[in-house]
């Protein structure tokens, strides 16, 4: 298959044991216009992933397999090295998408002269169809930082702080590919995108449009116990500051190297204690139902 101008965009959408995220999710996927070709790469799945993708009979959608899991980052070369398009836009199996996403996306690359361009990704338990009314009311930022994947820019900036669904030109990868953040693959995006601006690529990110999650999937790369999790996120975020932290810091994107990991580490606390603060307020509101007694007041 040949990809001409205006029909140059490979979707590249790694999966690992998310067969019943792809039923929910491909269709969207499908519905992108102007996108000429997808490739999902099975990192080792053993579960029916490759007959959810053979089931839906799409010319335009490959499916190459690892034969064991290599990780996020290895998936998303493998992906990369496979595409046949000018430019490769990179899904993921538990997001949808607007069905002008990758046209919006490419346009506003042709328009700022970039070489890589991100939206906001919204995370929401509402219907589907309030999705778009709740990107219209997002609140706009001047600015985001390396942690706001889903922050609506007031305008276009340009920032290596974007979501991981981004469109990317084919001549960034001559110079970047991602590395590889071990066990739950955190901060393998964000790296990548810090790489391209480092070698001197335009890295965008526009409020033109969006993706979003409509709820979270059990099985995937970073689905772990969350002491685990959270162990190597840390671990994963020190590795990241000791390649970058120069360059972030000179640039103004951190105070120094060891004030943004601790800054990191303090706000990873909070998360984990709030959640597990929500968790035990709802078996504390379960208890009494349990027992056939009043609920707690909410």
């Amino acid at each position: 298959m040949s990809l001409s101008a205006g029909n140059d965009i490979t979707l590249v959408v790694p999966t690992y044991n998310r067969a019943q995220a792809l039923r929910a999710n491909l269709d969207s996927m499908l519905a992108l216009r102007d996108v000429a070709e997808i490739v999902i790469v099975d990192d080792g799945s053993t579960d029916d992933t490759r007959a959810v993708c053979a089931q839906l009979g799409d010319d335009r959608l490959r499916v190459i397999p690892h034969p064991t899991n290599r990780g996020v980052s290895a998936a998303r070369n493998t992906g990369v090295a496979a595409a046949r398009g000018e430019w490769v836009l990179f899904g993921e199996d538990d997001c949808r998408f607007p069905a002008d996403y990758a046209t919006v996306l490419r346009a506003e690359a042709e328009r700022h002269g970039a070489d890589v361009v991100g939206a906001p990704l919204i995370h929401t338990a509402a219907a589907e169809s309030q999705v778009a009314l709740l990107a219209a009311r997002a609140p706009r930022r001047a600015r985001t930082s390396i942690e706001d994947v889903d922050v609506f820019p007031s305008q276009t900036i340009e920032t290596p702080f974007l979501p991981a669904r981004a469109l990317v030109r084919r001549a960034v990868f001559a110079d970047v590919r991602y590395h590889d953040f071990p066990v739950n693959g955190y901060r393998e995006e964000t790296d990548f995108f810090v790489q391209a601006a480092r070698a001197g690529y335009r890295c965008i990110l526009t409020p033109a449009t969006y993706c979003y999650q409509l709820q979270t999937w059990s099985g995937g790369q970073h689905h772990s116990s969350t002491l685990r999790y959270e162990y190597w996120a840390l671990r994963n975020n020190w590795s990241f500051l000791r390649r970058h932290g120069g360059w972030l810091v000179e640039h103004g994107y951190i105070p120094g190297v060891n004030r943004a990991q601790l800054r990191f580490v303090l706000g990873r606390g909070r998360i984990v204690l709030s959640g597990a603060l929500r968790a035990r307020l709802g078996r504390a509101r379960r208890a009494p139902a349990l027992r056939g007694g009043p609920s707690v007041a909410a």
